[in-house]
């Protein structure tokens, strides 16, 4: 098997542009996690692994029911990784693929969810700015949890750029 830090890696969940995320479990105690880990063409960038471990750190102040939690945000050398709850269940994205549509009280449960982790977000001074239906994940239980705060900033005036979040998401 192959290691980041005390976390051997099982299998790879998802890909993004910029990091890849795997199943993980911890050597000494068995419990699962997921490991979001900067990919090698980025990792050597300071400027990449800067904002990639502020993902981690500013992501790891917010402790919510509806906010994927961050136990630990490691950055040694040209490795970059952050370790995550694994969330069992799929992205929001697929969840609709699958289904097709949302029943009404599905739809409102899920949303409600959402609300709860962007308001808690908001009122620590944190504002998503990459809300999308990928970076939401439906658990195996129907909660609706927010990860990815890789392009959040923080309270005042940094919260909203002049030009929106975004350009590569659709403003919701």
């Amino acid at each position: 098997g192959f290691f980041f830090g005390d976390y051997k890696v099982q299998y790879c969940v998802g890909a993004g542009t910029f990091a890849r995320v795997f199943r993980a479990t911890h050597r000494k105690t068995g419990d699962l996690f997921a490991i979001k880990v900067l990919r090698s063409r980025y990792s050597r960038d300071p400027a990449q692994a800067d904002m990639f471990r502020r993902e981690g750190e500013l992501g790891a102040e917010l402790k919510h029911p509806n906010i994927v939690g961050i136990h630990e945000v490691v950055s040694k050398a040209a490795v970059h990784f952050i370790v995550m709850d694994f969330v069992e269940g799929q992205n929001l994205r697929d969840f609709y693929k699958v289904r097709g549509r949302f029943e009404p009280l599905e739809a409102t449960r899920i949303v409600v969810d959402m609300m709860a982790g962007l308001n808690y977000a908001f009122l620590k001074g944190v504002s998503h700015r990459d809300l999308k239906m990928s970076n939401v994940i439906v658990s195996s239980d129907g909660d609706a949890k927010l990860l990815d705060f890789g392009l959040a900033g923080l309270g005042g005036a940094d919260a909203v750029e002049a030009d929106g979040a975004n350009p590569r998401t659709i403003d919701y």
